[in-house]
């Protein structure tokens, strides 16, 4: 069964790239920012900041995922994935909240002084990470809405062989069971001809399975 570790995607590079630019472009402009209302300055250094550790932390589930496959031992599995609640937790209960407040704080702040940046190709530049902001935002809650629908619509399957299937029972599953092991069982269990629905009898113990039902 194969298995999926750190995804560097394309929108990475373009991150990346943009990071740095504003960073040069920032720090050469960094005195004549202070003539604003707000900080702008002190909202970009910030805004970049905290999306780039958003990312990496993304990037250490993806590895703490990719080691939670049905060929390593339990004890194994289970380190990563109480791993991934820690970093999970971190990015839906710290980080995404603070970057929704504060892209709107630094809409406000951009609306009533943006005629102090330094140069107008700022304004511009500004204004396209801000939409790029809440275009991501939303795309990752879109994102998180689909896949807990999806992995919803799966156990319920399970919920028509007699066993219990709670709301809370299916985060912990898609946290247990991450999405690349899950669609790799649903595509062997196909070609076996078996029946397509989830088993997580497959991934817990009788103990494991029995506290998704609560």
């Amino acid at each position: 069964m194969a298995m999926r570790g750190v995804d560097f995607k394309w929108y990475d590079g373009f991150f990346l790239s943009m990071l740095a630019t504003s960073v040069i472009i920032v720090s050469i402009n960094w005195r004549r920012y202070r003539l604003c209302a707000h900080p702008l300055h002190i909202w970009i250094v910030v805004d970049y900041t905290t999306v780039f550790v958003f990312r990496l932390l993304m990037f250490l589930d993806n590895g703490l995922a990719a080691g939670m496959g049905l060929d390593l031992g339990w004890q194994q599995r289970y380190t990563r994935f109480c791993g991934r609640i820690v970093v999970l937790s971190v990015l839906v209960l710290l980080l995404y909240p603070f970057l929704w407040v504060w892209t709107v704080i630094g809409t406000l702040w951009f609306n009533s002084a943006r005629s102090c940046l330094p140069e107008e190709g700022q304004k511009w530049g500004f204004l396209i990470w801000l939409l790029f902001s809440y275009c991501g935002l939303a795309c990752i809650a879109c994102v998180a809405v689909g896949k807990w629908l999806n992995r919803r619509h799966a156990l319920q399957l399970r919920a028509q062989q007699g066993i219990p299937v709670s709301e809370y029972g299916v985060l912990v599953d898609m946290i247990r069971v991450p999405d690349w092991a899950f669609e790799a069982v649903g595509l062997e269990l196909r070609g076996m001809g078996q029946d397509t629905a989830y088993h997580p009898g497959l991934y817990l113990t009788a103990a494991q399975v029995s506290c998704l039902a609560y």
